[in-house]
């Protein structure tokens, strides 16, 4: 079968990591595996040798012409005009280069049997293409609130009508379905279909360095944005530390906007020695292997793939209850689930550190990348 993965870009991101991710599991188990791509923009990921990488720059081929300069300009006034319209008409534009581009490969490689799109900005851009083999992945909860009318409503329905969609989580795919009732959104298909975690992959990946740090440490890995959270599990790590009896440091691998804000966190509270933050890391698995503990503090995920990632690398977890994780966090790990409590978080921080009778690595049977890839086919190219 031959399949192509499309992306908006390459960055730093858990979406982009797991395009790639999936694009090297179709490879695997014997397929065809293309990756496509628009923007240049500080590319991190890039796949296995085994898929073939392609890059469409739709800006820039619609930016070549004068036409299509003044298009760029009507989209940008309407924006003004009708407020957050401007993919809409932009997308008019970049769906059509992106079926001409395609079109251009496909006579070079052969047809695709399955096109799979993933990240919102990707929808956005191939909005107006109605084609049966495409897949739209939603990660995320899409729905907010039923309206009779509103610019959302009209937006939303824009981006899902008539396509199939493969959500990651259970809990993403109940939201879809939620906001298919009330807004009227028409899909040929909606399945839960999750993520893939190469757990050979991780697991050499995490030897490949030696984390510089003295003693022994719990760790969380990603963006520092506000939908993570990391204040709380600040305030959490300080409790244990003071009521608890905790002697771990706390180690904080990456960057985002409310670094300052944790830091500032970090010096009031006194913990300046004992959390350290290492900024952006391209392989922070390591970190996470040498740890005694992951603690993922979100408000909401689609899914939860650093949890895996951090068993993968033969850590156990702990999580807030949030929307998404608890495709991961079932069974025994149910105990490792913690309300968005200060108290409660440390709490299960410290049991977890305890308790060696949990087998985590059975965990991750279900999200072997041979057994995603089966579930694309199965659900979309069952005659193959």
């Amino acid at each position: 079968m031959r399949v192509a993965v499309v992306v908006r870009t390459l960055k730093i991101g858990g979406m982009e990591k797991v395009a790639v991710s999936l694009a090297d599991a179709f490879a695997e188990s014997g397929h065809e595996s293309h990756l496509i791509y628009f923007k240049d923009r500080n590319n991190v990921f890039e796949p296995n040798s085994n898929v073939a990488l392609h890059q469409f720059d739709l800006d820039k081929t619609l930016h070549y012409s004068g036409i299509g300069l003044l298009y760029e300009g009507f989209a940008r006034l309407m924006n003004v005009i009708v407020r957050k319209s401007y993919f809409v008409y932009k997308g008019l534009a970049t769906a059509s280069i992106f079926k001409h581009r395609l079109s251009q490969l496909e006579k070079r490689v052969g047809d695709f049997d399955l096109v799979i799109v993933r990240g919102q900005g990707t929808f956005e851009m191939l909005w107006p293409i109605q084609d049966t083999r495409m897949v739209q992945v939603c990660e995320n909860v899409v729905y907010s609130e039923p309206l009779k009318f509103s610019l959302h409503k009209l937006y939303t329905s824009l981006i899902y009508r008539q396509k199939n969609v493969a959500c990651v989580s259970y809990v993403v795919e109940e939201s879809f379905k939620k906001m298919q009732e009330d807004y009227g959104v028409d899909n040929p298909k909606v399945v839960t279909i999750t993520n893939p975690i190469d757990s050979v992959e991780t697991k050499v990946l995490s030897e490949a360095y030696q984390p510089e740090i003295k003693g022994p440490y719990i760790v969380n890995v990603g963006r520092i944005v506000p939908i993570k959270n990391i204040p709380l599990l600040v305030d959490a790590f300080h409790y244990a530390r003071v009521e608890l009896g905790l002697k771990h440091k706390l180690v904080i691998v990456g960057d985002g906007s409310d670094r300052k804000k944790v830091e500032q966190q970090v010096f009031a509270l006194g913990l300046q020695d004992e959390v350290h933050f290492t900024g952006f890391i391209s392989n922070p698995y390591p970190w996470m292997k040498e740890a005694d503990l992951y603690v993922l503090s979100s408000i909401s995920e689609g899914l939860g793939m650093v949890l895996l990632e951090a068993i993968a690398s033969g850590t156990k977890v702990v999580s807030t209850d949030c929307d998404g994780v608890r495709d991961v966090m079932k069974g025994e790990l149910l105990r490792n689930l913690a309300k968005q409590d200060v108290h409660d978080l440390a709490a299960k921080m410290m049991s977890a550190l305890e308790d060696n009778s949990i087998d985590y690595k059975k965990y991750l049977s279900d999200f072997e990348p041979k057994v995603i890839v089966q579930k694309y086919i199965k659900n979309f190219k069952g005659d193959v």
